[in-house]
C-alpha cells in the first residue's frame, strides 16, 4: 500500500485582496442606477418650473446687459461654439444622457455631452484646501439612505451659472441625487456663492432611464460653428 501524500500547509490568506474583495461586494447594495439617464425636457412629470435667480446688484446689472444685447440680435454665444465644455452646473443641463459608474471610494459620472466625465469620491477625503480650478470642480459625496449628497468647489472661470451670469471663487455646488421610481431620478441641486448670487440658488431636475449606452460625441469633428471673445457668433467655412 502506498503511503499517504502529506498535505501541503494551506497558504495565508491575502488580506489585502480579502478586504478588495468586501470593498467590491459592498457595492451591489448601493441603489441601481444601472442604464443611462437623460434630462425630461417635455417636463413628463410636471415638475415646477425654474426659479429665477437672484443676484447681487453687480451681477443683476450685467445679466440685464448681457439680455439687452440679446435682445438687439447680438445672440451671444457661449464658449460651447468653440467646443469648450460648459462644466458645472451647466453640463448637467445638456440634452444628452448620463450615465454611473461604481466603484469602491468612488461614483463616476459618465457625461456623453463633451464626452466628459466627474470623480465624486465618497471614501470620507475632505476638500482640498486650494483646489485647482477645473470645469468638473472637486466633487466628495457620502450616502445618505439611497440618496448620493455630493458637494462641490473649485471651478474654471468659464463655468457660468446660468447664461450671463458668472461665478466667484465661492460658488459650492450641492447635489442631491436618488431614484425616486423605475423610470425616473431626480438631481436636487442646490447653489450658493454670496459674491454673486443674493440668496442660494435651488433646482430640481427630473431624468427618465434609458435603456440605451453613451455614445461618442466629437464636438470638434466637422464642427463649423464659433465664437469670438464676446460670445458674437463666426461661422468658420475653411
Amino acid at each position: 500500500m502506498l503511503a499517504a501524500c502529506a498535505r501541503a500547509p494551506e497558504q495565508p490568506k491575502d488580506p489585502a485582496a480579502a478586504a478588495r474583495r468586501a470593498q467590491w461586494a459592498a457595492q451591489a447594495d448601493l441603489p441601481d442606477w444601472t442604464g443611462v439617464w437623460e434630462i425630461d425636457w417635455r417636463n413628463s412629470r410636471g415638475m415646477p418650473p425654474r426659479p429665477q435667480m437672484k443676484l447681487q446688484p453687480k451681477y443683476q446689472a450685467e445679466l440685464d446687459a448681457y439680455k439687452k444685447a440679446q435682445s438687439k440680435g447680438e445672440n451671444l454665444q457661449s464658449e460651447g461654439a468653440n467646443c469648450v465644455p460648459p462644466g458645472l452646473p451647466g453640463i448637467m443641463s445638456q440634452p444628452y444622457p448620463i450615465e454611473f459608474a461604481y466603484q469602491p471610494g468612488k461614483v463616476l459620472m459618465l457625461i456623453e455631452a463633451y464626452m466628459q466625465f466627474r470623480h465624486i469620491y465618497t471614501d470620507g477625503r475632505k476638500h482640498p484646501e486650494d483646489p485647482d480650478p477645473t470645469f468638473m470642480g472637486h466633487s466628495i459625496g457620502h450616502w445618505e439612505g439611497d440618496t448620493l449628497v455630493v458637494e462641490s468647489v473649485g471651478f474654471n472661470a468659464n463655468n457660468k451659472l446660468s447664461a450671463g451670469v458668472p461665478h466667484s471663487d465661492q460658488l459650492t455646488i450641492t447635489e442631491r441625487i436618488r431614484r425616486v421610481d423605475k423610470d425616473w431620478m431626480e438631481i436636487e441641486t442646490t447653489m450658493n456663492d454670496p459674491v454673486v448670487l443674493a440668496e442660494p440658488y435651488e433646482v430640481t431636475i427630473s431624468y427618465r432611464h434609458l435603456d440605451d449606452e453613451i455614445r461618442e460625441y466629437i464636438c470638434l469633428e466637422n464642427n463649423r460653428d464659433g465664437a469670438d471673445a464676446k460670445g458674437r457668433p463666426s461661422l468658420r467655412l475653411e
